[in-house]
């Protein structure tokens, strides 16, 4: 049996972790660029698919008002309180922060929150996503 062990133990660990996907809503959304009503109205209609595979966070924007779109973020900090990813671009800084274990809050709450948050030198935008199962 002991020897079983160490066998049984490669196997777990060899196996590849499930990617964890998620279906988000705008909750919240607010820009420091302008106070445009119909602006802040078209990204509070935005949906989002949120997928996690290991260091790799996917997002991917829907919308009737914007042209959809699909970005990766590469995840630079794992803390107590929160999962911090970046994807940077040639327009700024994009961040997005989630809990550090989105399925134990989702099983817990029946949902998590995320913020999704765009920066340049001459706007910032940012939403509160409220998260589930899909």
């Amino acid at each position: 049996m002991t020897r079983l062990l160490p066998v049984v133990f490669a196997l777990l660990t060899a196996t590849p972790a499930l990617a964890e996907s998620y279906a988000c809503t705008v909750q919240d959304f607010t820009t420091f660029s302008r106070d445009d009503t119909g602006f802040i109205e078209a990204n509070k209609r935005k949906t989002y698919d949120l997928t996690i595979d290991g260091d790799t966070i996917t997002l991917a924007m829907h919308s009737q008002d914007f042209e959809s779109n699909t970005y990766s973020y590469t995840v630079t900090r794992r803390a107590f309180l929160d999962t911090i990813a970046r994807r940077a671009d040639s327009s700024g800084v994009n961040l997005l922060v989630l809990p550090p274990r989105p399925a134990a809050t989702l099983a817990r709450d029946g949902h998590f929150s995320a913020t999704l948050s765009v920066q340049s030198n001459h706007y910032t935008n940012s939403w509160l996503l409220a998260c589930k199962a899909p």
